[in-house]
This record gives structure tokens, C-alpha cells and sequence, in this order.
């Protein structure tokens, strides 16, 4: 009787603690640290940094690259070809709203067009979008077309769209971007169709750049400028070796760690837990050591362009292995949190996990194993 009393007392005294503001929660203690709740979360702080290139660290050296074959273009008829290289994470879109919004600034009366390249995938079953696309196009003097986000089309799709769009306008500059594995499975096929001028590769940032980067984040977290320790920053930076998305989640997944384990705001600690979540404590090892066969696998699944993921029947016969070979793999490849499942209907699905999509893109890119 004596407990059950001792139980209804702690819970009014919670009770009432809550009543006067007195609780244990995530957004007050952002608060209390001087960050705004609001921001914390991948959503805003991209919106924020298409809206504000100029706060963003980018790839300066490559910026200016495209800056100058857009000058040459803007005096000059013809159809060039910009393919962005870069894995998973790094930066590419905003690399291409970073083009875009300086171009405005400084050749406002040139035209420009953004598109998803999955806006094309359907084209088989329904082709008016990209003959709205074609539509949007024709008659433009001159004109520059962004193609985000290729490793997501169909690439037959996406090669007629590339036809469509060369046939309406005489003056295109085409900047496409593309993750590693799926350009070199298929830059053969686009160069046929449309041939690039040049290749934009963009890789991870240098520590500095990853810091001064961490910064600028951080510094629109908190209106007050929040100075986290160098050593957190540098530790964030270790762990996802100057991947721009990457060291993004480490952060902000960090700070949950903090408030979750009561750790100090920036202490090494809570990025050490935030890279166990994120399973990237021992990625780089992890994914040097897979075999030929299970990189063979990996890369099978990224060039298939289906959000859902891939089937393992589907394996089997990209393969042309037996179907207890593949389960054991893959049984493999989700223990060591590198491929995850999702179950649909009396179908599984498998693909590769975001957070570890660039390491094991990089690896592929290491060993030019791009065919599977």
C-alpha cells in the first residue's frame, strides 16, 4: 500500500512540476542553449541555404569553372553539356542553386530552367510532362537548363528527354548532376546524344572548409552565434570526412545526444554517440573490407533507380547467382547497417542505407567497379 501511495505521489509531483514549466524537454533545452528549436532539422537549413548561397561554404574552385563556361556559352550559339559529378551528399544541388542564384545576380536577362530528372521518368506511361517541359522551352533565345538529381530517371527516359529539349532550342546550356556510379554506367550513352564539354567533379571539403561550413550552420541555429569548441567540430569532421550532408546530420544528431546522455553542448562525447546512431563510427573500415561480390551487390543497387529499393529476385538475375547466395549477402549487409529492408505486400525491398550511400559510392568510384 505503501508503494502504491510513494507512486501517486511522485506522479502528481511530476504532474505539477510540468504545470509550472518545470520539464525535462528536447525543444527547452535547445532553448536554454540558444537555439532556435525551429531550425534544427535538414529541411530548413536547406531551404535556408538556397535562399542565402552567399552564407554557404561551397566548391569555389568548381563555381568558378562553371561561371566560365556559362560566359562562353552566353556569347556564343550552340548546345553545351555541364555533367556535376559528385557522390551522394556532397552538395550537388546546392552547387546548382548556387549557379543559378549568382547567375541571376549578375545575367538576369538570361534565361534559366530547373528540373528533377525523375520529372522524366514516367515518359512511356505519361508524356506531357516533359512536352510541358518542351512547351516551357521553345522560343527561349537562349537558355540555361539544370537537370537535377539523374541517378533517379530512367535512363532511357531521360536520354529522350535530353533529345526533346536539344530539338526545341538552338542556344541550351545544360548543367546535369550525377552520382559516380550511374554516370560512368551511362555517360556512354548521354555522350552520344549529348556530348559534354567538360566533366564538374565535386569532392568532400577539406577540414578548414568543413569547419568554417560547421559554423555557418551552427550560426543559423542560433541568432545569438553560438560558439561551439573547436575539437566538436573537428570531431564531427573525422567522422564524416568533409561530407557536407553527412557532417549536417552528425550535427544536429549530435546535439540530441547531448541533451539525451546530459552531456555539455559540443562535447566530442555526443558526437561519438550521434556517429554509433548514424552507424558511420566504423563505416570507412566496414566498407573497405566487403568482398567483390558484396560491393558487386551495393553497386547493383544503386544503379536501380526505384526509391523503393531492389528486390532479391532481382539480384538473382543481375547475378546470376543462386537465391541462398544473395539472402546470405544480404542478410550480411543489413548486420553490418549498411543495406536496410522495407517489406511490401509479400515483397522485400532492399537499398542502401542514406547515411552510408556516399562511403560505399566511394568505393565503388576507388575500384571503377561501375558495371556490377
Amino acid at each position: 500500500m505503501d508503494d502504491e501511495q510513494d507512486k501517486l505521489n511522485r506522479f502528481q509531483e511530476a504532474f505539477e512540476r510540468g504545470q509550472e514549466g518545470q520539464i525535462s524537454n528536447y525543444e527547452a533545452w535547445l532553448q536554454d542553449q540558444g537555439i532556435d528549436s525551429e531550425k534544427v532539422n535538414r529541411e530548413y537549413l536547406e531551404q535556408y541555404f538556397r535562399e542565402n548561397p552567399e552564407n554557404a561554404v561551397n566548391h569555389e574552385e568548381e563555381l568558378e569553372e562553371v561561371a566560365e563556361y556559362i560566359g562562353f556559352f552566353s556569347r556564343r550559339s550552340n548546345v553545351y553539356h555541364l555533367p556535376v559529378i559528385g557522390i551522394s551528399e556532397v552538395g550537388k544541388t546546392q552547387f546548382i542553386q548556387t549557379v543559378s542564384n549568382l547567375l541571376g545576380q549578375i545575367e538576369p536577362e538570361i534565361e534559366q530552367r530547373t528540373y528533377r530528372a525523375d520529372d522524366f521518368t514516367e515518359l512511356g506511361e505519361d508524356e506531357e510532362r516533359i512536352f510541358e517541359v518542351r512547351d516551357e522551352l521553345r522560343g527561349l533565345d537562349k537558355v540555361v537548363v539544370y537537370v537535377d538529381d539523374c541517378e533517379w530517371a530512367e535512363a532511357e527516359s531521360l536520354l529522350e528527354s535530353f533529345r526533346v529539349i536539344e530539338s526545341v532550342v538552338d542556344d541550351a546550356f545544360l548543367v546535369t548532376s550525377w552520382t559516380p556510379e550511374y554516370w560512368m554506367h551511362h555517360r556512354e550513352d548521354v555522350e552520344t546524344v549529348l556530348p559534354s564539354s567538360t566533366e564538374i567533379h565535386l569532392s568532400p571539403f577539406s577540414e578548414k572548409d568543413s569547419l568554417e561550413a560547421l559554423n555557418q550552420v551552427v550560426k543559423v541555429l542560433s541568432d545569438d552565434g553560438l560558439d561551439l569548441p573547436e575539437e566538436f567540430l573537428e570531431e564531427i569532421h573525422r567522422y564524416s570526412t568533409g561530407i557536407p550532408g553527412v557532417f549536417t546530420d552528425l550535427l544536429l544528431a549530435s546535439l540530441r545526444e547531448a541533451f539525451v546522455k546530459e552531456l555539455e553542448l559540443g562535447s566530442t562525447e555526443s558526437v561519438e554517440a550521434a556517429a554509433g546512431k548514424l552507424n558511420l563510427d566504423e563505416v570507412e573500415e566496414t566498407v573497405y573490407e566487403l568482398s567483390d561480390t558484396k560491393v558487386t551487390i551495393l553497386t547493383h543497387m544503386l544503379l536501380w533507380n526505384h526509391r523503393d529499393g531492389i528486390r532479391p529476385s532481382q539480384l538473382v538475375d543481375l547475378l546470376d547467382r543462386d537465391k541462398s547466395t544473395v539472402s546470405y549477402h544480404l542478410k550480411d549487409l543489413q548486420a553490418d547497417g549498411l543495406v536496410e529492408s522495407e517489406k511490401q505486400g509479400r515483397s522485400a525491398y532492399y537499398r542502401v542505407k542514406n547515411q552510408v550511400k556516399p562511403f560505399i559510392q566511394t568505393r565503388i568510384a576507388q575500384n571503377g567497379e561501375y558495371n556490377g
